[in-house]
């Protein structure tokens, strides 16, 4: 029997039991792993996601908007590229994979009343490629970033809006209004075009606390929440946020927001899946559960956790599993045996299966 993905996590978000439990956007952990696993996509910008989405087992496809990069050197150990916004990045990967921040364009609070975002660069061809993957079956994400962690990615550093946030207010305000803006609009274009989801979101804690206060979260994280979730909702969508940390103390809010799905709620985090679904299962979906330190795992020891967080995240449904950071680097023939146990466990909490 031919399953039709995207109606398969619909029927996850609504508390329904599908044929096949669903998984979305499972990625690689960084771009040393696809290359490890032997994965290249084809050119193709349909045939591209759709082969990365089947070997992944991806029921979703992803699509999005944020400001243009240009590569000033790439080579197999490293790569140097630019934001349009003016921040400059390093990536190396040998002997792991690492990213550092070279120059970002706002370097004082005063210097936050000045700049001005890129414009939009609206694709044309996405509404196209949006009718496409539904007809193949496929839920359709649009991807978009987050007035928080996009921050610290395309305007200023990481300890600079912390220490501003705290001490400078307005400069701090002015930072998210830049990002909210543009991201709405980003939102509203892939929301036209007929998307099922908005994809955002930025870590919000380490894996004990959070990175700020909750004041300072319902401050300056929730308006722009909320935001998007209203913009989604108006256009029959949802609200796909992610997340690192230990974030159980503005769950509440989150979900008040109008947050529909939750990623990853994940070990490393110190969130307990059994504990969020019975508190939160009701009026939120999570997406996750899988530890990202399955790379250290024996084939029995991942069998064992994949069985355990099927288990706990499939009562009363609104659960779909994936890793927390992505498939992390680890040996092919055992990220192959990680894939299929997932696979077969989905099936089984689904109605094609015993459970």
């Amino acid at each position: 029997m031919k399953i039709n993905r995207r109606e398969e996590v619909w029927k996850v978000l609504k508390g329904e039991k599908p044929v096949v439990v669903p998984t979305i956007a499972e990625a690689f952990m960084d771009v040393t792993v696809a290359k490890q696993l032997g994965f290249k996509a084809p050119d193709d910008p349909i045939e591209g996601r759709i082969a990365r989405a089947d070997f992944l087992g991806n029921f979703d496809v992803c699509l999005g908007l944020s400001p243009r990069m240009k590569i000033f050197k790439e080579t197999e150990q490293e790569r140097v590229y630019q934001y349009e916004t003016g921040a400059v990045w390093h990536e190396s990967y040998e002997p792991t994979f690492c990213r550092e921040a070279i120059k970002f364009p706002i370097n004082f609070p005063e210097e936050a009343f000045e700049f001005k975002m890129p414009p939009v660069h609206w694709d044309e061809d996405i509404p196209h490629l949006v009718r496409t993957f539904k007809e193949k079956g496929y839920f359709v994400q649009g991807s978009v970033p987050f007035p928080w962690g996009s921050i610290y990615y395309y305007l200023t550093s990481f300890d600079n809006i912390l220490m501003w946030m705290a001490l400078e207010e307005e400069a701090a305000f002015r930072i998210f209004q830049l990002l909210g803006a543009y991201i709405l609009e980003c939102s509203e274009r892939l929301l036209d075009a007929g998307v099922d989801a908005i994809f955002s979101g930025s870590d919000l804690g380490t894996g004990d606390s959070l990175l700020f206060s909750v004041d300072m979260f319902n401050k300056y994280v929730v308006p722009w929440i909320k935001k998007i979730a209203d913009l989604c909702h108006q256009h029959g969508a949802i609200l796909h946020f992610h997340s690192h940390g230990h974030i159980q103390e503005v769950m509440d809010g989150l979900i008040a927001t109008g947050v529909d799905l939750l990623n990853p709620v994940g070990p490393s985090d110190h969130n307990d899946l059994k504990f969020f679904k019975e508190k939160w299962g009701h009026k939120i979906a999570f997406l996750g559960g899988i530890s990202t330190k399955i790379a250290r795992m024996s084939e029995d020891e991942i069998e064992s956790h994949v069985a355990q967080v099927m288990e706990v995240g499939c009562k009363g449904s609104r659960f779909m599993p994936r890793t927390e950071s992505g498939i992390p680097v680890m040996e092919p023939d055992k990220a192959r045996f990680y894939i299929d146990t997932l696979t077969r466990y989905r099936r089984q909490y689904g109605t094609s299966g015993e459970k």
